[in-house]
């Protein structure tokens, strides 16, 4: 006599089991074989920024060592908030990535509606830039300004001030100075733009006489001599402006405000691919390579392990939510 498995209670319970033990094993035979189709960096500003840049170089090495592309797809708005609340709503697959910068971390304390917490939404890889900032003047505007106490004397020594531009609301530079403002180092107000070319542009046509910059957009104007650099707001001078103090330097410790760019995936990504992302992040962040490309850029190579990039992302929300807080900036 034959028994089907219908009716043997037994055969089907073994059949139960053995199907939930293919089921639970399924995510690891897809991590073991994760990459197999291309992965996708989503960049939260326009395309030709600092960010990027670094991200193009980034995903081209990236992709080599992976063996599949690395696909670039710029989504930019409202400080990076777009991207970020985008990327936290999909799979966590290791298909979709994110470069996590400092305004996009800064976001939530200064959009009302912002959905998204840089702190618990994302899984983080790796840091991979920093980029130095600087205070810098319209030399033609300022001629008598040499330092940054000069600077500030100045600013306090006209009736309401002058005005600073940076590259927005929530930027490095604007949170450095809104604190320095708020400690009565100064009297300057900030001119809000949207990006930092207009910022640019209107320090150099003398419409705002000083500028809190990048590197990357400053450093040729500087070199052309349209604008003076008075503090790299690094905690160690750059290679590119040796000559260039620190703020630390001038007698304002506590100050320093450099911009970063990092690498996050969806929270719950597989921590396998977590681990080998960061693996290969310090391998290739390390080369000789994508340092010289990095340097043509005016960004700085900076590998950091997935927890000590979450420490950053933390130690960073935290401490520029309370200037943020204190000092009453808002997104306009």
């Amino acid at each position: 006599m034959t028994l089907s498995w219908k009716q043997s209670p037994a055969l089907v319970r073994l059949m139960s089991v053995l199907i939930m033990l293919v089921c639970s094993t399924a995510p690891s035979f897809a991590g073991a074989a994760w990459p197999d189709r291309p992965i996708h960096l989503i960049v939260p500003f326009p395309p030709g920024g600092p960010t990027d840049s670094a991200a193009r170089v980034y995903s081209d090495a990236l992709g080599r060592e992976l063996g599949q592309p690395v696909i670039v797809e710029n989504k930019p708005g409202v400080s990076g908030a777009i991207a970020a609340v985008q990327v936290k709503n999909v799979a966590p697959d290791g298909y979709t990535l994110m470069m996590l910068v400092t305004p996009t971390i800064m976001a939530p304390h200064l959009f009302k509606n912002v959905k998204f917490d840089p702190v618990n939404d994302f899984d983080p890889i790796t840091k991979i830039y920093d980029l130095p900032n600087l205070i810098a003047i319209n030399p033609k505007v300022l001629p008598g300004v040499s330092n940054l106490k000069s600077l500030f004397d100045l600013s306090k020594s006209k009736d309401g001030g002058f005005p600073y531009t940076s590259s927005g609301v929530g930027s490095s530079g604007n949170l450095s100075m809104e604190l320095m403002k708020y400690r009565k180092l100064h009297n300057m107000s900030h001119i809000a733009y949207k990006g930092s070319a207009p910022a640019m542009n209107d320090t150099l046509g003398g419409v705002v006489p000083v500028i809190y910059a990048d590197l990357v957009s400053a450093l040729p104007q500087i070199r052309a001599g349209r604008l003076k650099a008075l503090a790299v707001g690094t905690p160690q001078r750059v290679k590119a402006l040796p000559n260039v103090p620190t703020i630390a330097e001038q007698g304002f410790s506590g100050f320093e405000a450099s911009s970063w760019g990092g690498l996050v995936a969806p929270r719950n990504t597989p921590s396998n691919i977590i681990l080998k992302i960061s693996q290969i992040s310090q391998k290739i962040l390390a080369s000789d390579d994508l340092k010289k490309r990095f340097d043509n850029i005016g960004i700085i190579s900076s590998y950091m392990s997935p927890q000590d990039t979450k420490s950053l992302i933390g130690s960073d929300f935290t401490r520029w939510g309370e200037v943020i807080r204190v000092s009453g900036i808002v997104a306009e």
